[in-house]
């Protein structure tokens, strides 16, 4: 879909990094600013049977922010724009909100504007933030090289494994983290400061709809491929215990960091695990397309990919 709506972008002499990435660039005399958007529909992204409002307006933009990240920037201000349809109240609509201030007081960001509208159909929200360049370069999906180490921030599938003990509704001992992080995914800010302030990465994304499918997305902008090892995605072991492993593969919505870097940086990145940062090093960029997944040092097939919007899971 991506690929059918990019030649209607325009051109401008301002545009750093425009369509195909987590967010646009623009260079202004003031400095590089980042734009993003990013949107949330029931029953495409959340059920409001186990995700009350305040948890809605929370994650909402937590995503938003987590894009402005990924590219490098700071995030500034936002604008909410939602469709609100007659089952939800007022005192709904004022949870959301609550939700979001408590994450813009999080990160330093104002809330400027946006619009209500009404709905005869379900509830949507659409955010948009604009964020200030902080590192020296724009982190892009086309800029991962041959060579460079693949990482992942945190554990994989702690959010898919949470929407799936939701929908289940049976208690079970340990699963408050996982519902936690399904329903409030805060992105790993204190970490990506540190990502920044020691120049470690030029190629960045967020994880958002599954490792496999948004890692072929970066290999795709790039025109590389990336070689990843089964054994060395982190996840809960709880899921490599129950057979539970496509969901760190292909589960989604984490909000954690993927990104590649040089190998002159590994000594800078062990340093930054030292200090109680949690980064593994999953595979590396090589020449070719897609994604090789190797499980013991033999290839395999990925056990489902991510979820792509207009096709469904997969």
């Amino acid at each position: 879909m991506i690929g059918l709506i990019r030649k209607f972008a325009g051109k401008s002499n301002t545009i750093v990094r425009g369509i195909g990435d987590d967010g646009a660039v623009a260079g202004l005399p003031e400095g590089q600013y980042v734009f993003v958007q990013d949107a949330m529909v029931e029953h495409v992204h959340f059920e409001f049977s186990f995700m009350d409002p305040r948890h809605l307006g929370k994650k909402a933009l937590y995503s938003n922010i987590s894009d402005t990240l990924a590219m490098g920037a700071r995030p500034l201000f936002f604008l909410v724009t939602m469709g609100i349809p007659e089952k939800l109240s007022s005192g709904d609509v004022l949870k959301i909100y609550r939700g979001m201030d408590m994450v813009a007081r999080e990160f330093g960001a104002v809330l400027i504007g946006g619009d209500t509208t009404a709905t005869k159909g379900d509830f949507f929200i659409d955010i948009s933030v604009i964020g200030k360049m902080v590192s020296k370069r724009y982190f892009g999906r086309d800029k991962a090289r041959t060579g460079h180490l693949i990482a992942v921030t945190g554990r994989l599938g702690e959010a898919a494994y949470g929407l799936r003990l939701l929908k289940e509704r049976a208690p079970r001992k340990g699963a408050g983290s996982f519902i936690r992080r399904f329903l409030s995914p805060r992105p790993p800010y204190e970490l990506w400061k540190e990502l920044v302030k020691n120049d470690i990465t030029d190629a960045m994304m967020d994880i958002s709809d599954g490792l496999i499918i948004d890692l072929s997305r970066m290999m795709e902008e790039s025109k590389k491929q990336a070689c990843i090892h089964w054994e060395d995605v982190p996840m809960p072991r709880t899921l490599r215990r129950d057979g539970l492993e496509s969901l760190a593969l292909a589960g989604g919505e984490d909000y954690q960091l993927l990104f590649t870097f040089p190998r002159g940086k590994l000594d800078a990145v062990s340093s930054m695990v030292q200090k109680g940062f949690k980064i593994t090093v999953i595979g590396e960029v090589v020449s070719g397309k897609g994604v090789r997944l190797l499980r013991n040092g033999s290839e395999v097939e990925a056990p489902g990919r991510g979820y792509d919007h207009f096709k469904g899971a997969r």
